[in-house]
C-alpha cells in the first residue's frame, strides 16, 4: 500500500485513516487509547509521519494514499451509500479506505460484474468521461429471441428517452438470447434502455470489461482486489 508522505496531527491521522470523526478522534487520543511507536500518548496535536506506527485500541491504523480497486459486483447490491436503497457494494470492501472510494461507472442493483473504485478523482473522471472513449463491455441476456432487426437498430443507434441518443461501439450476437454490447458512455440504465428501444428487454446484465481491463475469473462475486499500475493503464490508457 502506498502511504501518505506528509506530516499530520495525531488526531487528524486517526480521523483520516481510522474512519472516525475529528471530534471522536480527539476524544480517543485524550482517553489514552492511542499509542505512537509503542508509547501511549494523549496529545492530539502530536505530529506523525509515514514512518510512525499508530495503534488504536490494539489495532494498527494503516495509512493510504490513492487506492484503486476492482470489485466483482454480485446481484442485489446497490452502487450507493444510501442504506434505504439496500445493501451497498461499499459494505463488501472491508478496508479503512472504503469510506473514501467513488465508483467509476455504476451498475444497477440487479446487474453484476466489474466495478472500478478509487479515491483518485482524476482517475474516476477519466473512466467515466465520454470524451475519454473508455470502452465498457456488457454481456446481455434478453427476454425474447434477438432478431436481426433489433441488432441492426441497436448497432445504428437509438433514441432511448429524454432526448438521449445511444450508439454502441460494437454489437455482437452470441446466441439467440445473448449479445455483447460495447459502449463508451455511461448514461443511466443505458444498456437496458437501448435494448428496450429496439423492442426487447434485458433480464440479465453483466459488465465484463472496462478499457482493456477484464474482470478476472478468479475474482468471485463479492470479492475485490487492489489494482496495479499496469492494471490502471489498461483501464484508462494513461
Amino acid at each position: 500500500m502506498v502511504l501518505y508522505n506528509q506530516y499530520m496531527r495525531l488526531d487528524a491521522f486517526v480521523s483520516r485513516f481510522g474512519d472516525f470523526s475529528r471530534s471522536e478522534s480527539r476524544r480517543i487520543v485524550r482517553s489514552n487509547r492511542v499509542s505512537l511507536n509503542g508509547v501511549l500518548t494523549n496529545d492530539p496535536s502530536t505530529v506523525v509521519n509515514e514512518k510512525d506506527t499508530v495503534v488504536v485500541d490494539g489495532k494498527p491504523i494503516e495509512a493510504f494514499d490513492n487506492v484503486y480497486v476492482a470489485l466483482n459486483k454480485p446481484a442485489g447490491y446497490v452502487c450507493s451509500r444510501e442504506r434505504s436503497e439496500g445493501r451497498s457494494v461499499f459494505e463488501l470492501i472491508d478496508a479503512n479506505f472504503s469510506a473514501d472510494l467513488s465508483i467509476g461507472g455504476r451498475l444497477d442493483k440487479d446487474a453484476t460484474g466489474l466495478l472500478i473504485l478509487s479515491n483518485d478523482g482524476m482517475f474516476i473522471h477519466e473512466v467515466i468521461s465520454p470524451r475519454k472513449n473508455v470502452e465498457k463491455e456488457y454481456l446481455v441476456e434478453t427476454a425474447e429471441e434477438i432478431t436481426e432487426n433489433e441488432v441492426s437498430m441497436i448497432s445504428g443507434g437509438l433514441f432511448i428517452g429524454n432526448n438521449e441518443f445511444s450508439k454502441p461501439v460494437h454489437v455482437e450476437v452470441i446466441d439467440h438470447l445473448h449479445m455483447r454490447i460495447i459502449l463508451t458512455e455511461g448514461r443511466y440504465h443505458e444498456v437496458k434502455r437501448l435494448v428496450s428501444a429496439s423492442g426487447n428487454r434485458v433480464i440479465n446484465l453483466h459488465r465484463r470489461r472496462i478499457g482493456y481491463y477484464c474482470l478476472s475469473e478468479e475474482l468471485r462475486p463479492g470479492e475485490w482486489k487492489l489494482l496495479s499500475e499496469n492494471d490502471r493503464k489498461k483501464i484508462t490508457g494513461t
